[in-house]
């Protein structure tokens, strides 16, 4: 099990990588090993979120930088949960702002720790979806299989579209993408440009894909893909 920890304060920081140490020894046969990767800020730990099933919190400078770091990993579909860490008595403000955000008291105590982690590993168990990395110009998105549409060439680019409206550009081709996608069977060339996902199609004739969404694909007046 992979635990990434952001800590602006060292001394917090250097705390909760030894009750995570211990942790793991109490814990490795029910969840594996514990894979704790600890960072000062959240840049270091961003450049390879997805493998983390819980991701702890504990920033001390100003609640908007937890908040945004937060932001940043629901963004990119983190996989795992996350936990913000907040003084004992104070109220984490936000905590119930973002659906299935965790909050953990400090002083940290083993019981609500090493539960906290059972309760992680479970999670990313019963959730764990595949998911497709983009890379875009300034960012890397990981995006679930199921929410893709289709995907549409644009000069040097691919505009991936979601089905909730979001519209991803990927650096490369039409064919890199499908690199990407082909182990999935549901994806297909719905012409030479577009990648499509059949579990979004409403319907289709010779000319045209209507997808559940209200989009339609017209497809060429010479050739169409109909894979169903």
């Amino acid at each position: 099990m992979y635990i990434g920890v952001i800590a602006d304060n060292i001394a917090d920081r250097k705390q909760l990588e030894r009750l995570l140490g211990r942790a793991n020894s109490a814990l490795c046969a029910e969840t594996g090993t514990l894979y704790v990767e600890a960072f000062g800020d959240s840049q270091s730990l961003l450049r390879a979120p997805m493998k983390y099933e819980l991701v702890i919190i504990d920033i001390t400078l100003t609640e908007d930088h937890g908040r945004s770091i937060v932001e940043q990993l629901r963004s990119i579909h983190i996989p795992g949960q996350i936990a913000v860490c907040h003084p004992e008595g104070t109220p984490f403000s936000y905590q119930d702002a973002i659906d299935g955000l965790l909050s953990m008291q400090k002083p940290v105590l083993t019981a609500p720790l090493h539960q906290m982690i059972r309760e992680a590993h479970k999670y990313h168990l019963q959730t764990s979806v595949p998911t497709i990395e983009i890379r875009a110009e300034s960012e890397t998105h990981y995006v679930p299989v199921e929410k893709i549409l289709y995907a549409k060439s644009q000069s040097h680019l691919v505009d991936v579209h979601l089905d909730d409206g979001t519209v991803l550009s990927m650096l490369g081709e039409i064919d890199d993408f499908y690199h990407w996608v082909d182990n999935y069977p549901e994806f297909f060339f719905a012409k030479k440009d577009t990648v499509l996902n059949q579990n979004h199609v409403l319907s289709h004739t010779k000319k045209e894909y209507r997808l559940a969404n209200g989009e339609v694909i017209t497809l060429s007046r010479l050739k169409g893909f109909l894979p169903f």
